[in-house]
C-alpha cells in the first residue's frame, strides 16, 4: 500500500479499521514473498510447542502473526497463546477464528511478556518450547531453523537473533550498549555462553534448559522486571546451558500498528541496572558454574 493510499485510508476510516486493512495488505505482500510448503514432522524426542502471549494494544494485528505461525514448514504439536485473565474478552473475531484452526488459548495471571514462557515450562515439562513475539511475521522456515539447530551434541538453546556479551578489565561485563549486537559470525553458530538471544527472533528451549527459578515471579520482578531476555539468559547459564544462533539475519518485520507499542532493547540504562543486579546476586554468566549458581539461588541477596 502506497504512502498516499495509507493517508487516504487513515483519514476516511476509523483508526482500528484503517490499521487492520493496511496491516492485512502488508501481510499478504510478505506471505506472497515467502510461500509455505507442506508441513513436515519436527522429529524431536519430545513435543514441540510454539508459545506466545499478547495484550489488547496488539490485538488488531495479532491474527497476522498467528497466521504466519500456522504456515510453518515444520509442524509444531501445539501453538499456545497465553492471555491474561480479563484480556480475553477483548480478543477480536479474527483471532477467535484461529482458535478453531489449531491455536490454543490459555488464560493465566498477568506477568506481562514473561507469560510467553513461564506458564509453558511447568505445563509442558518434557517439551521443546519455541517462544515468539506477537507482532512479527515469521517466515515459513523460522521453526525449521530453530529445530535443526537442536540436532546432535548436548542440549543447547537455539535462537535467530542474539547479542554477544564481553568482559572488561577487572572481570566485569561491558555496558549493554557496548555488547556486539545481532551477531552473524561462525562462532555464534557453535554452542556459546556469551550469546543472549532477543525474543523478537524467536528462541527454542529444550527440556530443562533453564534453572527452576526461571518461573519464579518474585525473583524476575525483583531482578529483571522489564527485561525477560536478560532473566532467561541468566537462568540458562545457571543451569549450565549454552546458546547457538541459527539462520541468517532475522528480518524484524513488525506490523505497522504495533511499532509504537514495541519495547525495543535500547533502554540501555535500565538494562545496565538490571544486569548489575543479576551479576551481583547470581554471578558473571561468562564464568558461571552450575554449583555456584545453585548456591546463589539458595541465598539470594535482598533487593537493595
Amino acid at each position: 500500500m502506497s504512502g498516499l493510499a495509507k493517508r487516504i485510508v487513515n483519514r476516511l476510516l476509523p483508526r482500528p479499521v484503517a490499521t487492520r486493512l493496511w496491516s492485512e495488505a502488508q501481510y499478504r505482500q510478505i506471505a506472497r514473498a515467502f510461500p509455505a510448503g507442506a508441513p513436515k514432522p519436527h522429529g524431536l524426542p519430545g513435543e514441540l510447542i510454539v508459545s506466545l502471549t499478547s495484550y489488547p494494544a496488539r490485538y488488531a494485528t495479532l491474527h497476522l502473526t498467528l497466521r504466519s505461525l500456522l504456515r510453518q514448514d515444520t509442524a509444531p504439536d501445539r501453538i499456545v497463546l497465553w492471555i491474561a485473565e480479563g484480556d480475553d474478552a477483548a480478543l477480536p473475531g479474527k483471532t477467535r477464528e484461529l482458535l478453531r484452526q489449531g491455536i490454543e488459548m490459555r488464560i493465566v495471571s498477568d506477568a506481562r511478556s514473561y507469560k510467553k514462557l513461564i506458564f509453558a515450562l511447568p505445563a509442558f515439562p518434557a517439551a521443546y518450547v519455541a517462544t515468539a513475539d506477537d507482532d512479527v511475521f515469521y517466515r515459513p522456515d523460522w521453526l525449521t531453523d530453530l529445530v535443526e539447530g537442536q540436532r546432535g551434541g548436548d542440549p543447547v538453546i537455539t535462537c535467530h537473533r542474539a547479542h554477544r556479551l564481553a568482559a572488561q578489565e577487572g572481570g566485569g561485563l561491558v555496558p549493554y550498549h557496548d555488547w556486539e549486537w545481532d551477531v552473524q559470525d561462525a562462532r555464534a553458530r557453535r554452542p556459546s555462553v556469551d550469546l543472549m538471544p532477543t525474543g523478537i527472533g524467536g528462541i527454542l528451549y529444550p527440556p530443562h534448559a533453564l534453572h527452576p527459578d526461571a518461573v519464579r515471579q518474585d525473583l524476575f520482578e525483583r531482578y529483571a522486571p522489564s527485561a525477560d531476555d536478560l532473566w532467561f539468559y541468566w537462568c540458562a547459564r545457571r543451569a549450565g546451558t549454552a546458546y547457538r544462533k541459527v539462520g541468517g539475519r532475522f528480518d524484524q518485520t513488525a506490523w505497522w500498528s504495533s511499532q509504537k507499542e514495541r519495547l525495543y532493547d535500547h533502554n540501555q540504562r535500565e538494562n545496565d541496572l538490571q544486569i548489575a543486579s543479576l551479576v551481583r546476586d547470581f554471578g558473571n554468566p561468562l564464568r558461571m558454574t552450575v554449583a555456584a549458581s545453585r548456591d546463589a539461588a539458595a541465598h539470594p541477596a535482598p533487593a537493595g
